[in-house]
């Protein structure tokens, strides 16, 4: 076999290996998804598992048990205060559509000033797009709500696959060292370097959406905006997805805004405290507080995104930016896999930096 053929031949056996890995992600999605956020959960606990054995000195299996039990007492107090939120939304909802029919209103009024389009003409073309719009979301929304409950059956299995995952967590590590016996040391480093990034960056997600919920809140409620706390701590969760998370969370303040408020100047505030926001927040809050490690190219994260939102919905788009993260620790540790590494990063600025200043002060010695 000539060198040209051994190469086809190995592009090809590549593609199938890629299409049967996609394969199993997509029949297996219902299985693996809610093993892949236990993962995360594990990873976000464990450096109060390892105070608790370490400092405290309680047994692995009280360690595990109180770690989860935080964990879930944490996810019902926030979601209480959301709750409390979402009620007096809906209690306040007949004013709401009241007030939006007189913002709707005052709309139609000035297109047809404007543009001389007749207000039933408007009317007329709205009734359409609803009755449309209704046709084609009918079988959506019944298969969303069939997705939904679902998702909500197996998250109930997520704390409980996180127990196990903190409390076997050595067995998990003996188990790849003894599947690479002629590699252990390379194994362990990676093992090693994927643990330090991944409990760094799930800690540090989980403080930025903390900060960004309560900043959100705060300046939505000195700008004037009504639900304040309640927009705030939801354009804070959604912004755990890079990109579309941060569009959307400024899309959905200021669509109230302009249902909900007569002042015009109100949607140019939320607009100008998001573009502040969202450039520290990407600048400043994420690298300093989540880490340099995981330096992903924008191109490739965006691509992940829409790869794992096509795979697993929004759990994938969740689970996708680590596991790109742990593809590139792994790609950057293995010399024929370098490529690949360089083409899923960028550079790292600051570590250039300090470069050139350890030379400028050696050049100076």
């Amino acid at each position: 076999m000539d060198r040209y053929t051994a190469k086809i031949v190995k592009v090809t056996l590549t593609f199938l290996f890629l299409i049967i890995i996609f394969f199993i992600l997509i029949i297996g999605k219902n299985f693996l998804y809610p093993i892949a956020l236990a993962l995360l959960l594990a990873y976000l606990l464990y450096p109060f598992v390892a105070l608790l054995e370490n400092k405290l000195r309680f047994p692995r299996l009280l360690a595990s048990l109180l770690s989860i039990l935080l964990g879930i007492a944490l996810i019902v107090a926030i979601s209480q205060i959301f709750l409390i939120q979402i009620r007096i939304f809906i209690k306040d909802f007949p004013s709401i559509k009241a007030h939006a029919l007189d913002n709707l209103n005052y709309f139609q009024t000035f297109i047809e000033s404007k543009f001389k389009y007749s207000i039933q003409d408007q009317q007329e073309w709205f009734k359409l797009q609803v009755a449309n719009f209704l046709d084609s979301s009918n079988s959506f929304f019944s298969n969303l709500f069939k997705t939904m409950t679902g998702t909500v059956g197996r998250i109930i299995f997520i704390p409980i696959f996180a127990f196990f995952m903190l409390f076997y967590r050595d067995r998990g590590k003996q188990f790849f060292l003894k599947m690479s016996k002629n590699h252990t040391a390379l194994t362990e480093k990676l093992l090693n370097q994927i643990s330090k990034v991944k409990i760094r960056y799930m800690s540090g997600v989980l403080t930025v959406c903390a900060i960004l919920a309560v900043c959100h809140s705060v300046a939505l409620s000195i700008i004037g905006v009504k639900y304040a706390i309640f927009l705030g701590i939801l354009a804070a969760s959604i912004s755990i997805i890079p990109y579309f998370g941060t569009l959307a969370s400024t899309l959905i303040p200021l669509t109230f805004s302009l249902i909900l408020n007569n002042n015009p100047y109100e949607p140019i505030w939320i607009i100008v405290y998001f573009l502040i926001i969202n450039s520290v927040e990407n600048n400043f809050l994420t690298p300093t507080i989540t880490g340099g490690n995981v330096n992903l190219n924008p191109f490739i994260t965006i691509l992940g995104l829409i790869l794992g939102a096509m795979l697993w919905g929004i759990p994938g788009m969740i689970i996708i930016i680590p596991a790109l993260g742990v593809l590139k620790i792994i790609c950057d540790n293995i010399s024929h896999l370098e490529p690949y590494g360089y083409i899923l990063g960028i550079e790292q600025k600051q570590k250039k930096i300090l470069k050139i200043k350890k030379k400028n002060q050696n050049t100076v010695k």
